[in-house]
C-alpha cells in the first residue's frame, strides 16, 4: 500500500449561538439574550474537507483544544497552521504530544508582537523562538510566504460554509444534542464541497 501523501492542517474556532433552558423562556417573553458554544475545527486545505471538530463551552480556550484536534485528524500531517491566538509553548507541546515522534509536523503559528526580538538577538532555539527570530530578520510577510501561512484563510472559508447551513446558531438546547446537530452540519458542508468539486479527466 502506498504511503499517504502528507497534508497541511489548518485550525481555528468560531462561536455558535443557542437558546438554553433559561434563555428559551426569556426569548418567549420578548428577550433575546443567548448563550454560546465554541466550535473548534481542523481542515485539509487541499480539498477543504473538515477533518475533525470539537464543540465546547464558550470559555474554553483555543489553545487548549489544538492537541485534541491534531490527534483526531489522523493521516500524515506535514504542517499545522493556526493564527496568533494559539501562540505559546503549551500549544507546541500539545501538538508534539499528539503526533508520532517519527513524523512530527512543522508548526506554523505567528508569535505575538511582544515576542519578536530585535534583529540579530540571540535566542534559545525553540521552534517558536526560531519563528520569532525569522520574523525579526525578514519581516512577517516573508515569514508567511515561506511557511505557507496564507493557507490558514481556508479554515475561515470552512467556517463560513458551516454558518451558511446553520446561520451561526444551534437549535438544540442541551450539549449532547448540540454535538449531534453540529456533526450533521459538518457532514453537509463536506458533502457540498464534494458535489461542487469539478471532476477532471486527462485527455490523451
Amino acid at each position: 500500500m502506498a504511503a499517504q501523501r502528507p497534508v497541511d492542517l489548518v485550525i481555528d474556532s468560531t462561536g455558535l449561538k443557542f437558546y438554553g433552558a433559561g434563555e428559551w423562556a426569556r426569548h418567549k417573553h420578548g428577550e433575546t439574550r443567548r448563550s454560546w458554544r465554541k466550535l473548534h475545527i481542523s481542515v485539509n486545505p487541499d480539498d477543504n474537507e473538515i477533518i475533525a471538530f470539537e464543540l465546547t463551552d464558550d470559555d474554553t480556550s483555543d489553545a487548549s483544544m489544538i492537541g485534541e484536534l491534531v490527534a483526531n485528524s489522523g493521516g500524515n500531517i506535514r504542517r499545522v497552521i493556526a493564527d496568533g491566538a494559539y501562540d505559546g509553548e503549551p500549544t507546541y507541546k500539545a501538538i508534539r504530544a499528539a503526533r508520532p515522534a517519527r513524523s512530527p509536523p512543522d508548526i506554523v503559528i505567528p508569535p505575538r508582537e511582544p515576542s519578536i526580538p530585535d534583529k540579530g538577538d540571540p535566542h534559545g532555539g525553540s521552534e517558536r523562538e526560531l519563528h520569532a527570530a525569522e520574523i525579526a530578520l525578514h519581516g512577517r510577510m516573508a515569514w508567511q510566504k515561506r511557511h505557507g501561512y496564507g493557507r490558514r484563510s481556508l479554515v475561515e472559508t470552512a467556517i463560513s460554509r458551516i454558518k451558511r447551513i446553520n446561520d451561526g446558531r444551534l437549535k438544540s438546547r442541551t450539549f449532547g444534542p448540540q454535538q449531534n446537530e453540529i456533526a450533521i452540519h459538518i457532514k453537509i458542508a463536506n458533502r457540498n464541497m464534494i458535489i461542487a468539486r469539478p471532476l477532471s479527466e486527462r485527455v490523451r
